[in-house]
Order: C-alpha cells, then structure tokens, then sequence
C-alpha cells in the first residue's frame, strides 16, 4: 500500500508518512455503516488514539461514531466514500496534529490541571492550547490520551465511563463474560434513559419514489401503530422542546448548568452527556438532509429525513423540533418557501396534526421571541401568515393560540407581535360569516 506525506504535499523525500485511509460500506437499510478498516494503523502514524480520529470523521459527518478496540478499527453510520473520509482525515491532521508554528506532526498531546488540552512541539518547542471549543475536544476531555498512544480508561478522581461501570460491576458479580450484558448494566446504574440514549430496532418500509405514502415517516402504517405514535406524541413534544431550547441556551448558563449536574449526581451526567452528544450527531444529519431542501432537491431531502426518522425512530414532531433548531435564521420567512413541500410532506404525515401544529407554534415562539428576537419577532405576522398560506397552521389553531394567552414573558411577547396577523384571520371569518347570512 502507497503511504501518503503526513498533511498533504507530493515530496517523496518528506519523512512523514502515513498509510491511506480505508473505508468499506457495510449493511443495508437502516443498518448502513462505513467500517474504517485501518484506523488504529493510521493514527497510530500521527501519534494519536485512533478514537480520537474515528470520533472526528463522525462530527464531521454528522453521524454517531463507535469503536471497535480489539480490531482497532472505528464504524460512523451510514455509507461514506473513501475520499470524503480521507479529506476528513487531513482536516484532523491540521488540526489535531500539525505543529500550528512549524506544521511537522511532531506534536504530543496531554491534558492540564486546568482542563485544557495541551500541545507539545519536539521539532520547535511550541507550546499551547488547543480549541477548547471544538467538539472533539470534549470528547478528548472525557477520555484522555496515555503515554503509549491509547486513551485512559478512566482517570483517579475523574469521572468513570460507561463502560468503566459497566465493568466494574459485571467483576463484583465474579462474572467474566458479561460483556453482552453490558448496556442493560449501564442502563440500570445509570438511572432513566432518555429517548435519545437508546433505541429500538426499527424496521421501516423504504422510499420507493415521491408518491409514497404520507406515513412512510412513520415506523408502521397499521391502526395500532398509528395509536402508539399518538400516544408517544406528547412525550415528543415535550423532550423535543426542551432539547431545542437547550440549543439556544446561552453558552455560559449552559456550562454552569452542566458543572451542577456533575457535582449533584455524576452517574447522571454521564447519560446526559452521551444523550447531548447524539442530538448533536442527529442534528448534523436533518442539517445535511435540509441542505438539499435548500439547493432546490426537495425529493432527496424528504427522502434523507425519512431515513434519519427511520435509523432513530423520530416522529414528525421530533422532526420539526431538529429543523426549527438547524434550518431556520433570520431569514426565516423566505426559508418556508424555500422548504415548503418538505414540511408540507411532514405534517401530512403527522399522526395527529392538532397536536403537530401546537408544538410547531412552541417552536415558532422560541425562534422568533428568543433565538432571533432581534430580526423576526417584528416579523412574526409575516412568519405565521406564511404557515397558515402553507397549511402547516390552521385559523382556528392560530386563533385559540392566541386567545389562551401566555403567563410566560416569551409567550406574552411573542403574542403581542403576531396580533396584526390574528385580528386578520378574526375579520376575515366574520366576513365569511356575514356572507353566509346573506
């Protein structure tokens, strides 16, 4: 196999070398993954926990990364081309490895009292911190690098892993070959799982074409089915909301949040952690799927959504809740045109459009009231008249809406801005009233 120059460049003479990546497509349906065949052999050349680079390619993806030490190989979901996981890989040389002074990868990497990660140059002496913001940092943070190229299984006084429980658990019971039974071990120490934290199996008709059924956003299309979603509806609604709003949340209310949890009960945090870290990951998916929306391809778009509700087990709701959060700004007016038939293709696939429209008017008021109160809460009139002209709204879910009011501050204002749009409706359905007497 040809070894390639470590951060790019065609000089045969350079000193640097590493393998070239290796990806093979695996599985079907929602079981697709990409194995990277040679991932440890890789990062073993840059001197870094081949973790480390699996986890990477994953963020970038958008898609949920794991790990198999014993083949020393990592999995990220879905089918990726071999290119698009080397282009990752040179993005993680630049900026995991590189020297940022003198670009040799004659850097090592330790984590400070302090918590930060730091770099050491053997070539030039460099040293200094890395991005503490990247979200590979966290990830680095939680398990950090050893003196031989691996990670840590658990640090002293540090938090422990899931696995690290797991194991320290199944050893207390003198059991040897727990290691299937790990993930209910972990469920049961670690408290209540979110919906996010573990999935069941699913297994959902395929999009055949654009005249699929409405329900083909659903898991199954039988009467009990569509009864269970209804049910399940409510319990979307609520941890969707709450997972979206998170998004928006002020960084530094977010971090001290997250160090009370860690204090009060650190076996929940680490659920809350890992939960946090999929959202993320499914995020980038409905993100990546929208963009197509956004290039004009609306078909692939719906045609990408429907697989992410399929490989998650998300309902329409939940849906809308990760769009609200990743496709809509300031602009988000003219973005409702612009991804008209996908959300119309959603809601039709709504188990219970009333309750589908009440959580899209909850999403509304956090985007326009909070996220970018500054350019659309003036816009909000134009943003509902929008919805209610894509049938997304209906005038009388509008109107009782606004009727019942808000004690929330968010909600009082959010109501007071779309009052223009409201007394519209309200006359228009007395002069339907009026023509009906006559």
């Amino acid at each position: 196999m040809s070894l390639l120059n470590i951060g790019g460049g065609d000089d045969p003479a350079y000193r640097y070398k590493m393998p070239a990546i290796v990806g093979k497509k695996e599985g079907i349906g929602n079981g697709k993954k990409t194995v990277v065949v040679n991932a440890q052999d890789v990062a073993k050349s840059l001197k870094r926990p081949f973790q480390y680079l699996v986890k990477y390619c994953g963020i970038e993806l958008g898609a949920i990364a794991t790990f198999d030490e014993v083949q020393g190989s990592g999995v990220v979901n879905g089918w990726h081309e071999t290119p698009d996981l080397q282009a990752k890989t040179n993005k993680f040389i630049k900026e995991w490895v590189l020297c940022p002074r003198c670009k040799l990868p004659e850097t090592s990497m330790e984590i400070g009292k302090k918590k930060e990660i730091i770099f050491d140059c053997k070539a030039c002496g460099y040293h200094g911190n890395a991005d503490s913001s990247s979200k590979l940092a966290t990830f680095i943070l939680n398990n950090p690098p050893d003196s031989k190229g691996g990670i840590l299984k658990s640090t002293a006084g540090g938090k422990k892993t899931k696995e690290d429980r797991a194991r320290e658990k199944a050893e207390k019971k003198g059991n040897k070959d727990k290691k299937g039974d790990d993930s209910d071990d972990g469920g049961d120490d670690d408290g209540k799982e979110g919906d996010w934290d573990k999935r069941k199996e699913v297994h959902a008709p395929e999009a055949n074409d654009d005249d699929a059924e409405d329900e083909d956003w659903a898991v199954d299309v039988s009467d009990a089915a569509v009864e269970a979603r209804e049910q399940k509806a409510q319990a979307s609604f609520d941890k969707i909301e709450a997972a979206t709003k998170e998004l928006s949340v002020d960084p530094e209310k977010k971090e001290k949040k997250k160090k009370k949890k860690e204090l009060d009960d650190d076996e929940k945090f680490g659920d809350e952690d890992e939960r946090e870290e999929q959202m993320e990951a499914i995020k980038g998916e409905v993100k990546a799927a929208m963009a197509k929306s956004s290039d004009g391809d609306a078909d692939d778009a719906i045609k990408a959504l429907m697989q992410v509700a399929k490989d998650h087990e998300l309902t329409p709701d939940d849906l809308f809740g990760f769009i609200f959060a990743v496709s809509f700004d300031e602009n988000a007016v003219k973005q409702l045109q612009t991804h008209k038939k996908v959300l119309i293709k959603l809601m039709k696939a709504s188990p219970n459009k009333e309750k589908t429209q009440k959580f899209i008017l909850a999403q509304m008021e956090t985007l326009v009231g909070e996220t970018h109160k500054e350019t659309l809460l003036k816009k909000t009139p134009a943003f509902l008249k929008a919805m209610y002209d894509l049938d997304l709204i209906d005038e009388e879910v509008i109107i009782k809406w606004y009727d019942k009011g808000s004690k929330k501050k968010l909600g009082k204002a959010v109501r007071e801005a779309a009052e223009p749009c409201v007394t519209w409706l309200k006359e228009a359905d007395e002069d339907d009233d009026d023509d009906d007497d006559e």
